[in-house]
């Protein structure tokens, strides 16, 4: 445990748990199997520049807000056999929601209301955009995984797209 002196600082990244990866089961990261490494979070959007007749700026137009989140983690548990058996679930298909829960209530950058992307509801939800396992002779397994909300996607709507018009 680390022993800080001074000012107040955030520290570390306990508490974090992501569910959605697998359909049933145990999710690997909810459960305590799989060690959060770092967790990475930028604000974005698309800028459009309107220029004036010299060729400056005047206006500057943002649209498209969105966040995106990117956490590695190190898959672990009790038995060899145990975090092989879920180590792929890490990497679910694209699209897959994923929602992420800050256990400090002070923190709600991945689970709470931000200024760039607002939705009380599934504040938490993000999309599964990509995702990677490396694999080393000299280190331990990790996998990163890269995650998007857009402040106009509603993440807890179900789409049926199996019927057709």
């Amino acid at each position: 445990m680390a022993t800080a002196n001074g000012k107040y600082v955030v520290w570390g990244v306990a508490g974090i748990t992501a569910t959605g990866f697998v359909s049933s089961g145990t999710e690997p990261i909810s459960s305590g199997n799989s060690e959060v490494q770092s967790v990475s979070v930028s604000n974005q959007s698309d800028v459009t520049e309107i220029k004036n007749g010299a060729g400056d700026v005047e206006i500057m137009v943002y649209s498209n807000h969105n966040r995106e989140c990117s956490i590695e983690v190190v898959p672990s548990a009790a038995t060899l056999n145990g975090v092989q058996g879920y180590i792929e679930t890490l990497l679910p298909a694209p699209g897959t929601i994923i929602t992420l829960v800050e256990a400090d209530q002070h923190l709600t950058t991945l689970d709470g209301n931000t200024t760039t992307v607002e939705d009380g509801g599934d504040a938490g939800d993000w999309s599964y955009v990509s995702g990677e396992l490396t694999r080393s002779n000299d280190a331990e397994a990790r996998i990163s995984m890269t995650l998007k909300q857009y402040a106009g996607c509603d993440h807890g709507a179900a789409l049926d797209l199996s019927t057709t018009d």
